[in-house]
Order: C-alpha cells, then structure tokens, then sequence
C-alpha cells in the first residue's frame, strides 16, 4: 500500500477544519455528508470565503452543494475541478 498523496491529505485537512469552524462540528469524517451535518447557504458561503483565503484562489460557493463531503470536495480542489 502506498502513502496518500500529501497534497491531498493537506487540502483535506483544510477542508475539515473549514467545514467544523463552519457549522460548529468536530471531527468531521471525509465522508460524512454537509448537509447531514446542518450546512446550508450560509455555511457554504463561509466555507467558499475561508478556503479561498487559505488557498489564495477562488472557491466556488456552489462546490459545496456540487461536492458533499469533505473527500469529494477536496479530491475536487485538488484536481482543480473547481
């Protein structure tokens, strides 16, 4: 078995803690889904604010809604599929 991609572990990393900061959940699990977990608009538009910043890009609102957990929406950010 081979390591995880670093890149990808890191850009996880970001996104779970930008999804706890948003909507008050610790330990979110790469496949737990954001709106099983309360996320709506707001939380979404917190999340798109603050990965942008930390990644210095835009970050789509909408990848939130297109990308549900956080695995899929931090596969998605590293293939820059966004």
């Amino acid at each position: 078995m081979t390591d995880p991609d670093p890149g990808r572990t890191d850009t996880l990393s970001l996104v779970t803690r930008a999804w706890s900061a948003a909507l008050g959940v610790d330990g979110i699990a790469p496949e737990e889904n954001f709106f099983d977990l309360g996320g709506d608009s707001m939380a979404a538009t917190v999340i798109s604010v603050r990965l942008g910043r930390d990644l210095g890009r835009e970050v789509p609102v909408r990848a939130v809604f297109d990308h549900p957990t956080a695995a899929e929406f931090s596969a998605a950010l590293s293939e820059d599929a966004l």
